[in-house]
């Protein structure tokens, strides 16, 4: 694997776009972010998944998610509901806490290739009615996952 700096500037992401932190109940935490942090409104999409991938293969797996502006970042909170995810297996390690930096690009297969090509592995990938994306297992980078998403906007 090349230096961190040179696979980051290989990577060719643009700012970052979102903050994940995943959580046990997202009624709640999304409550508790409202009312004693003052982050909000929360929207809660109704997603439907399709074409995931899970460590390279077919996946069932399913999270719920609210989302909020903090500024130019949209927050993402994520709660797993069914395994496997990536989602489940952070709350199994580590609990609740920061995931993943969302990045969204132009082209996703680009820029999964680019990071194909520097060594960095798609951990789950999918789409929904709107958008496709890939979770990259950059952890060695900086402690947290990539996202990469290729979206018309961000939800909020």
């Amino acid at each position: 694997m090349n230096s961190q700096n040179e696979v980051i500037k290989h990577l060719d992401l643009p700012e970052p776009s979102q903050i994940c932190i995943v959580v046990r109940n997202l009624e709640k935490t999304t409550e508790y972010y409202q009312q004693i942090l003052s982050i909000g409104p929360f929207v809660f999409p109704d997603v439907t998944y399709t074409d995931v991938t899970y460590l390279g293969k077919p996946s069932d797996g399913y999270w719920k998610m609210a989302f909020a502006r903090m500024g130019p970042i949209e927050l993402e909170l994520s709660c797993p509901i069914r395994a496997p995810s990536i989602y489940e297996d952070f709350l199994d390690e580590k609990g609740e806490g920061l995931h993943h930096i969302g990045f969204d690009v132009s082209n996703l297969d680009e820029a999964i290739k680019r990071a194909e090509g520097l060594g960095i592995k798609v951990l789950m990938s999918g789409r929904t009615s709107k958008c496709r994306f890939a979770h990259l297992d950059t952890t060695e980078f900086g402690g947290t996952i990539f996202e990469v998403i290729q979206r018309p906007a961000p939800r909020v």
